[in-house]
């Protein structure tokens, strides 16, 4: 398989930066850094806590398991439960730096990474938004999807130290700037985008984002300006209920997206999509093909672009299809892998596409798997590692 990019374009000027900034802080010692052995690699999860938010580290070895390492404090604050979206912790290209939120806080959190996968924390700063829950990178410059009160999508440009810098004016609104009381318990007292945006992405190559709404059922595009600011392109309307979540792309723009269907027993699906440069969206598996789960929400592709998997927590599973030359999909198997006594929700694939992990929110354990070139699915562990509260929202995995 190959590696697997969020944007293929990459700034030189960036990647030296990286690998400065790594020379410099392999080294140091201190407040808000982890540190230890090397392992294959590492899988992170963001606590979400609602007095100390942070992230929980774990070194990821050949075979697969994970090892505790120990958790970074944010200086922010999450909310402590469900933020129904995707890519609340993200790695920039290179894995040179790792984003957070803070979604109580309103803040999203630097952290680079440092020599045996540890982090150094380095910043925060506002999100632009309230209630920040999506994040994306492309190159030098990052995008968050900010669900709270009127909604929007604010640009930052990612500094060669990875800071974070607002880019003045860059803040767009989602399908509709209406607002209504949040529905979790942890939101208590706070109000929300009315149209329920639940994840951010640039497709490959950075000329255009994505927005998925669950609540309109709608999904919206950007185009994206040499100067990094977006200008809206379409507003997709999918079937009513549809409950489009998670998504993420596959080769030449294939949008693959999943479809909750409100959760409703036995109507998990997903559905696919041409998203062309310019931000146009031409439907092809429409309306989307049930899997006969329940609660499909999460996905990724897998790393050669032939097979996407999402995760259903209601029934602690996981469903595989397979993603055909022009874009459509097959079911390939609705019980790809069985999770019962976890409820799998975020999950991602690590660089060589070799290994999945599924952030379990309410049994507070992440689960392990192999991913075969076939797209097969083999459970490793139910719980592959834990030591962080409920409520934990984003994986990111390396």
């Amino acid at each position: 398989m190959i590696k697997k990019t969020r944007c293929r374009r990459i700034s030189a000027f960036l990647l030296l930066a990286a690998v400065l900034t790594l020379n410099t802080t392999s080294f140091a010692q201190g407040k808000g850094q982890a540190r230890g052995r090397r392992g294959a690699g590492a899988v992170y999860v963001l606590t979400n806590a609602r007095s100390v938010n942070g992230v929980v580290i774990f070194s990821r070895e050949p075979d697969g398991s994970l090892s505790p390492r120990e958790t970074v404090a944010t200086g922010g604050r999450g909310t402590g439960g469900l933020l129904d979206a995707q890519g609340s912790l993200v790695l920039s290209q290179g894995n040179q730096w790792l984003f957070a939120v803070n979604a109580l806080s309103n803040e999203i959190s630097i952290f680079s990474v440092v020599e045996g996968d540890g982090l150094t924390l380095l910043d925060k700063v506002p999100s632009g938004g309230e209630r920040p829950i999506s994040l994306t990178v492309c190159e030098d410059l990052l995008y968050v999807l900010n669900s709270g009160g009127s909604g929007n999508i604010t640009a930052f440009t990612i500094g060669p130290n990875g800071k974070l810098a607002q880019l003045a004016g860059s803040s767009r609104p989602v399908s509709t700037t209406a607002s209504e009381p949040c529905p979790r318990p942890t939101d208590a007292g706070r109000t929300c985008n009315a149209a329920g945006p639940a994840q951010v992405q640039f497709r490959p190559g950075g000329e255009a984002l994505v927005v998925t709404e669950r609540l309109t059922s709608r999904i919206v595009t950007y185009t994206v300006g040499d100067d990094g600011r977006a200008t809206q392109a379409q507003v997709f309307q999918g079937v009513a209920d549809s409950t489009p979540f998670g998504f993420d792309f596959a080769k030449r723009g294939r949008l693959i997206v999943s479809n909750a269907f409100l959760d409703l027993p036995d109507l998990g699906a997903a559905s696919s999509y041409i998203v062309s440069a310019n931000g146009g969206v031409t439907p092809v598996t429409f309306p989307p093909l049930g899997n006969g789960e329940t609660s499909s929400c999460w996905l990724v592709v897998t790393n050669n672009g032939r097979y996407a998997i999402t995760s259903n927590p209601l029934d602690d599973s996981l469903t595989s299809y397979t993603i055909n030359e022009d874009g459509s999909l097959t079911l390939l198997n609705a019980e790809a892998a069985d999770v019962t006594g976890g409820d799998p929700r975020d999950i991602d694939l690590t660089d060589n596409g070799r290994f999945l992990y599924a952030l379990n929110n309410i049994t507070a354990t992440v689960s392990s798997f192999v991913v075969l070139g076939d797209g097969t699915l083999i459970r490793l562990e139910l719980n592959a590692g834990d030591g962080f509260p409920s409520g934990a929202v984003g994986i990111a995995a390396r």
